[in-house]
C-alpha cells in the first residue's frame, strides 16, 4: 500500500486518541501557527535573497520576523508605528486568510462540542495575544495583546464554528427561536451585499486591466530582486480585499482617498502624488460619462436580488418587515466594509485612505431600499391590471343576480323492488 494513502488513516487513529478538548486546542494552536507562516516565509526569503547594505554575508532574519511580526498584527487590527507615524490600514486579506486556515483545520481535528469550540477560539486569541505582546513596542504591549486577542476571538467564532458544521452538520436550535421572516430579511440582504461586492471586484479587475501599463511601470521602476518581489506581491495580495470595499464605495457613489486631496468618484477623479506601489496602478483612472451611472447598478443589483431570492414577494406587513430587516443588514454591512478598509497609510496627506462610512451608509442603503421599492410597486401594479383584467373579461350578465334552486329531493323507490 502506498505511503500516502496510510496518512488520512493515521491522521484519524490520532483524533480519536485525544480527548474532545485536545481537538480544540489543537485547531487555534495550528491556526496562529500556520497564518504566522504564510508572512513569516515570504519575509524570510526576501531578506536571505537581499544583498546586505554593509556588504556583508550576515542576513537580518530578526529584521524580517520583526517586520513579518508587524505585519501579521496589522492583518489582526494591531496598528503599526514607526518613525513617529502610524499605519493602520488593515490587510483585509490576512484575516481572511486566518479564517480559512480555522475552518480547514477545524474540520480535520474539532468535535461537535462546545468545549471544542471554546477552546479553539481561546487558544487562537491566546496565540494572538502573545504575539502582540511580543510585536508591540515597549509602551503599548498590553493594548496591543489586548487588541490582537479581541480582533482574533472575533475571528474565531464564526470560523471554528463553520469548520466544525462542515465536519459533523451542527446545528444551532437557538436559529429556529428567530422568526421566518427575520431569517429571509437577513438571507436577502447578505445576498445583496455579495452582489454588490462581486460587482464591485469585477469593475475593479476592469480597472486594473485598463491600468496593466502603469502598474507595469510601476513594478520595473522598484527594481526589485525576484525574491523581494514575490514578497511583495504576497503583501499586496493581502491589500486586495481592502481594494474591493474601496471599490464598493466607489460604486454606491461617495467614492473614497488614497491621500487628503485626492478623490476616485464615478463622477470626480482628483488624483495626487501616490507611493511607488504597483497595486495602486489599479486605481480608477477615469470617470464621468457612463461611469457617472455607476450608483444605477447598486439599484439594479437590489432589485435582482429582491426579485429571485424571494420566493414569494408579497404585499403584507410580513413581507414589509422582511424587507426592513434587509434593509438593515445592508445598512450594517456597508458600515462594516467602509469602516474596516479606512485608516492610516502613512504620515502626512496618507494619514487619511479610504471612504467616508457615513455617506456610504446612507446612499448605498438607499439606493438599496430604491431597489427593493421598484420590485415591489412592479409586483403591486401587476397584481392590480391583472385583476382589472380579470374583471373586465368576465361575461355581461354575470353580475345579474342568480335565483337560488332548491335541492332535489330523494327519490324513494317502492317496497319489494328487491333492493
Amino acid at each position: 500500500m502506498p505511503a500516502d494513502s496510510t496518512r488520512p488513516a493515521r491522521l484519524d487513529r490520532l483524533r480519536a486518541a485525544l480527548p474532545g478538548w485536545a481537538g480544540g486546542a489543537l485547531t487555534g494552536l495550528q491556526a496562529v501557527a500556520l497564518s504566522y507562516l504564510v508572512v513569516l516565509a515570504p519575509a524570510l526569503a526576501a531578506v536571505a535573497g537581499a544583498p546586505s547594505l554593509d556588504g556583508s554575508a550576515a542576513v537580518d532574519w530578526a529584521g524580517a520576523a520583526t517586520v513579518a511580526t508587524s505585519v501579521w498584527l496589522l492583518g489582526h487590527g494591531v496598528p503599526i508605528v514607526f518613525g513617529g507615524a502610524t499605519l493602520s490600514l488593515v490587510p483585509l486579506g490576512m484575516p481572511l486568510v486566518s479564517a480559512a486556515i480555522l475552518m480547514g483545520v477545524a474540520r480535520r481535528f474539532a468535535v461537535k462540542t462546545w468545549t471544542s469550540w471554546a477552546l479553539g477560539v481561546a487558544t487562537f486569541a491566546a496565540g494572538a495575544a502573545v504575539i502582540g505582546w511580543l510585536g508591540s513596542p515597549d509602551g503599548s504591549r498590553e493594548a496591543g495583546a489586548l487588541r490582537a486577542a479581541l480582533v482574533c476571538a472575533l475571528i474565531a467564532a464564526p470560523a471554528v464554528a463553520a469548520g466544525i458544521w462542515r465536519a459533523y452538520g451542527a446545528r444551532l436550535h437557538l436559529l429556529d427561536v428567530i422568526p421566518d421572516e427575520v431569517r429571509a430579511g437577513l438571507r436577502l440582504g447578505l445576498g445583496t451585499l455579495a452582489l454588490v461586492v462581486s460587482v464591485a471586484a469585477a469593475i475593479g479587475g476592469v480597472w486594473a486591466v485598463l491600468g496593466m501599463d502603469r502598474i507595469a511601470t510601476l513594478a520595473s521602476d522598484l527594481r526589485m530582486d525576484p525574491l523581494g518581489a514575490g514578497a511583495l506581491a504576497i503583501a499586496e495580495t493581502l491589500y486586495v480585499p481592502t481594494l474591493v470595499c474601496w471599490m464598493v464605495a466607489w460604486l454606491v457613489g461617495p467614492g473614497f482617498v488614497v491621500g487628503t486631496g485626492s478623490l476616485y468618484a464615478p463622477d470626480t477623479l482628483t488624483v495626487d502624488a501616490l507611493p511607488q506601489l504597483p497595486l495602486l496602478g489599479a486605481l480608477p483612472s477615469g470617470s464621468g460619462g457612463w461611469w457617472t451611472w455607476a450608483p444605477v447598478a447598486v439599484v439594479a443589483l437590489a432589485a435582482l436580488a429582491r426579485a429571485f431570492l424571494g420566493r414569494r414577494i408579497g404585499l403584507d406587513w410580513a413581507s414589509a418587515r422582511s424587507a426592513g430587516v434587509a434593509i438593515a443588514a445592508v445598512a450594517l454591512g456597508f458600515a462594516a466594509l467602509t469602516a474596516a478598509s479606512r485608516g492610516a497609510a502613512g504620515p502626512g496627506r496618507l494619514e487619511q485612505v479610504g471612504a467616508e462610512i457615513v455617506p456610504v451608509t446612507l446612499i448605498g442603503t438607499a439606493l438599496v431600499a430604491a431597489g427593493y421599492g421598484a420590485v415591489w410597486a412592479t409586483v403591486a401594479a401587476w397584481r392590480w391590471a391583472r385583476g382589472r383584467l380579470r374583471r373586465d373579461d368576465a361575461p355581461a350578465g354575470s353580475g345579474a343576480p342568480v335565483t337560488p334552486v332548491a335541492p332535489a329531493a330523494p327519490v324513494r323507490e317502492p317496497a319489494g323492488s328487491g333492493r
